[in-house]
């Protein structure tokens, strides 16, 4: 089962509709954003619907703030394969279908990871000696692993064991049962962490890295004098070069504490429960690894998880065009990037995909959302008279800051080419008709100060803008 489209409608950043087309096969998806471009947004849109099934997130909490009312939504459209039919689940504030079973399981079974879950392994114990990593994997990671012996997870057999009141001393009987109890609990738990560890340590050589990692765990127990359950541990040792590392949060670098990190949390994902549909999103959790370390997260997500859809979100550009270079052949991945605007009201994503920012903003005129139109406008003229000066090789205007280049300094590169053709008896880039309407829109609707006067400007001349862009792209090529 795969993911083959997502809808998302006036969800946290994504301000209107939107919708990644993953095809019919389900592809993988890698996604490069600025900061503020709805990449996280994107990543918790999917990790959100699977968690409502069980109730844990409300639609309403997650809307749009600039949307006054409840129109909002997320959809995911599913095929077990690309002949099978499509099913779509939808989570808004009015329906939840994510309460299928399906949906459920693959919640359970998912792995999420964003660069804040690698804070819970090393650095939220700086202060410490010791690095206790028992809440952060019962609480977790492996929350929702089952118990052969009960048939229960261990997050359910934990909550039981600590059940309150807690038995009397005298209450032999009832001690009896809790310390069985207990006692099934510490097993599976142990032998969990064996497997556990096994798995990480084996991820981790792909890094190229000769560290081990050993977790200990003694096993709670009950205290009757105190009615208290004990040694809540599970100490995690690092092995360095057949090495104890003692305080190994504090002496190995951030490379190292990231990888095993990652180690750790890909190896729980492993020991999920089976799930159809097997989803792995990572949002920026390479952030702490060199580009040399990066790449072998490459080659372990095609070893283990060959048959999970993998949601893959950067801000780094230059390990986007990597990862991009390394994917590209066999047709399963797809690329897509999203940029941040703002209008003087809100702000917005603007992505590129299968459609083109052109026909983004042709949506948005249908809408009668003229200030959501012009970004994709803007950014679409943008894009044409950059790619046209780079490919031609002109001149621009240079600025030391490049977030502070003007798409003046691209349009009167191309106005100066179009002159010095003409002058030399050559054929014109440009007619002066279209030269005479993009001075026009580019200080009326073009212009990323003119946003505050789109309310006042009629649909006709937004649409004539449309024209315009569409006509510059058609003449430059």
């Amino acid at each position: 089962m795969r993911i083959t489209k997502i809808e998302i409608k006036n969800f946290r950043a994504f301000y209107g509709p939107y919708q990644i087309e993953l095809h019919k096969a389900g592809k993988n998806l890698l996604v490069y954003g600025e900061n503020g471009s709805g990449k996280t947004s994107l990543y918790q849109a999917l990790k959100f619907f699977l968690e409502s099934g069980e109730g844990i997130h409300q639609f309403e909490n997650h809307q749009n703030i600039f949307i006054a009312n409840d129109d909002g939504h997320i959809k995911l459209h599913l095929r077990a394969n690309s002949g099978s039919n499509e099913h779509v689940y939808e989570w808004s504030q009015n329906v939840r279908e994510t309460n299928d079973p399906l949906i459920i399981e693959a919640s359970r079974a998912k792995g999420f990871l964003d660069y804040k879950n690698l804070l819970e392994t090393h650095y939220v114990h700086r202060e410490e000696e010791n690095v206790n990593v028992f809440k952060l994997l019962v609480d977790n990671l492996l929350v929702n692993t089952i118990n052969p012996v009960t048939n229960r997870t261990l997050g359910e057999e934990l909550e039981s064991v600590q059940q309150e009141p807690r038995p009397r001393r005298n209450a032999k009987t009832k001690i009896a049962e809790l310390e069985t109890e207990i006692e099934t609990f510490n097993s599976e738990l142990k032998r969990r962490l064996e497997i556990l560890q096994v798995k990480a340590s084996d991820i981790l050589l792909k890094f190229g890295y000769n560290v081990a990692l050993d977790l200990t765990f003694q096993g709670i127990t009950y205290n009757q004098d105190k009615k208290t359950l004990d040694n809540q541990e599970t100490l995690l040792n690092v092995v360095f070069f057949d090495k104890d590392i003692p305080a190994h949060h504090l002496f190995l670098n951030e490379a190292k504490l990231s990888a095993i990190a990652i180690a750790i949390y890909f190896s729980s994902i492993l020991l999920q429960p089976e799930s159809d549909l097997k989803i792995i999103a990572l949002d920026d959790v390479l952030i702490g690894l060199d580009m040399s370390n990066r790449l072998p997260v490459l080659d372990i997500l095609e070893e283990y998880f060959a048959d999970y859809q993998v949601f893959l979100t950067t801000y780094d550009k230059v390990w986007y065009e990597i990862v991009k270079q390394r994917t590209s052949h066999g047709g399963k991945w797809k690329a897509v990037e999203f940029y941040f605007r703002q209008t003087d009201e809100y702000e917005i994503p603007v992505y590129t995909e299968d459609k083109a920012y052109l026909e983004k903003a042709k949506e948005y005129i249908d809408m009668n959302d003229y200030k959501a139109c012009a970004v994709y406008l803007r950014t679409a003229f943008e894009v044409i008279i950059e790619e046209f000066c780079e490919n031609k090789h002109l001149p621009v205007k240079y600025h030391r800051h490049p977030d502070k280049q003007d798409s003046k300094h691209f349009w009167d590169a191309i106005k100066i080419e179009n002159k010095r053709r003409t002058e030399n008896g050559g054929s014109a880039l440009l007619d002066k008709k279209l030269i005479n309407d993009i001075e026009t829109y580019r200080t009326r609707i073009l212009n990323p100060l003119s946003h505050a006067t789109i309310a006042n400007i009629p649909k006709k001349e937004i649409e004539d803008t449309v024209e315009a862009v569409e006509s510059l792209k058609a003449e430059l090529g």
